[in-house]
């Protein structure tokens, strides 16, 4: 009987051991599981409304084009006014999306590209066709 409860004491010390530290893991931020969480907890920019980009406006995307990769800024959005539209659709209020990008590593456009960046997982984005401004390629995005 004195074996049990010294292996029962053995057994409960180390499971309460495993719980405190699995406790104070979990409250850290800033760990590796804790941002592939918080990447997972936030919407798809895909799928995200004009708020969520606005937090975004300078921001760094890689797009991954006929070349290789690149990246794009986010230059501005502007809000599209289209009383006629459905109020049932994917987003409250469409918007359009202004990327700047090095015009000589530039996709071609018009179709659809893997675009990543840091705060969210990867998505698929169509880009119309590149301009140029100033010596920029500029690329739209449209959000219905």
């Amino acid at each position: 009987m004195s074996q049990e409860i010294h292996t029962s004491r053995r057994k409960f010390i180390a499971g309460g051991i495993a719980t405190a530290a699995a406790v104070s893991l979990s409250a850290c931020d800033g760990g590796a599981v804790g941002g592939l969480t918080a990447l997972a907890a936030a919407p798809p920019l895909s799928q995200s409304e004009i708020d969520d980009w606005e937090k975004l406006v300078g921001a760094t995307f890689v797009v991954v084009g006929e070349s290789g990769k690149t990246t794009a800024t986010l230059a501005a959005l502007e809000r599209s006014m289209d009383l006629s539209r459905p109020s049932d659709l994917a987003r409250h209020q469409p918007f359009y999306a202004f990327f700047e990008t090095d015009l000589r590593t530039a996709p071609e456009g018009n179709k659809t590209y893997r675009i990543t960046h840091a705060s969210r997982t990867p998505f698929d984005l169509f880009i119309g066709k590149i301009a140029e401004a100033r010596g920029k390629g500029v690329f739209v995005a449209v959000f219905n």
